[in-house]
């Protein structure tokens, strides 16, 4: 079986920010070539039952439920690659959106609120409630405010893993002290073990995870 690498914290997390619209400008210089074949992948036999638009209404409802506010994402990125595009990377970044769902609200409004982390725990709850289990438990980092912040301010994350009918969902608290930020994100499981290394370094644009 291939070892789910994709689903560590930073893969996440840069996994997130270039699956919406808005958050990712490489490779657009190659973008005007011949329309893209299909892209998007084969549904398992767990989608089939459970999908991204069941992933994405758990998650929404999960946070509404919990008191957060609106997601401050931009629209996710579409799951067949934009008019006009051929690139590889475009047809990959479309077949990873088909599989994937995401909530995420980062800004200093968010605590107005109040009580951010709270409500990020009283998400988790509400995700427990329909029908997500806890696959790594809560945890909690803190790190010391760095020597040139003048403002002195320490910083702590909090994040979790859950999983529901082969789907995995990571959750994340980020207190940067003066501003916060919250995400869930979701994948299929059988979905993302089907790229490869080499496919996800491309739709990060990096090298070397």
């Amino acid at each position: 079986m291939r070892k789910t690498w994709w689903a560590s914290p930073a893969v996440v997390a840069a996994v997130a920010a270039v699956l919406v619209t808005g958050c990712d400008s490489a490779g657009q210089a190659d973008s005007q070539q011949k329309p893209a074949t299909s892209a998007t992948p084969e549904p398992s036999a767990t989608s089939a039952a459970f999908g991204r638009t069941a992933a994405q209404s758990d998650i929404d409802g999960a946070t509404a439920a919990a008191g957060l506010p609106a997601s401050g994402r931009p629209e996710p990125a579409p799951s067949t690659p934009p008019a006009g595009s051929s690139t590889e990377r475009d047809r990959l970044k479309a077949r990873a959106a088909a599989c994937s769902a995401h909530w995420m609200s980062a800004d200093a409004e968010l605590r107005e609120i109040g009580d951010p982390r709270g409500k990020f725990d009283a998400t988790t709850a509400e995700l427990l409630k329909r029908g997500w289990r806890v696959t790594t438990d809560r945890r909690e980092d803190k790190a010391d405010a760095k020597a040139d912040d003048t403002a002195g301010a320490k910083s702590s994350t909090v994040s979790i893993t859950l999983k529901k009918s082969g789907w995995t969902l990571m959750g994340r608290h980020h207190d940067l002290g003066s501003v916060d930020m919250v995400s869930f994100q979701a994948s299929e499981d059988a979905c993302m073990n089907r790229f490869t290394k080499r496919e996800w370094e491309l739709i990060l644009n990096q090298e070397g995870l």
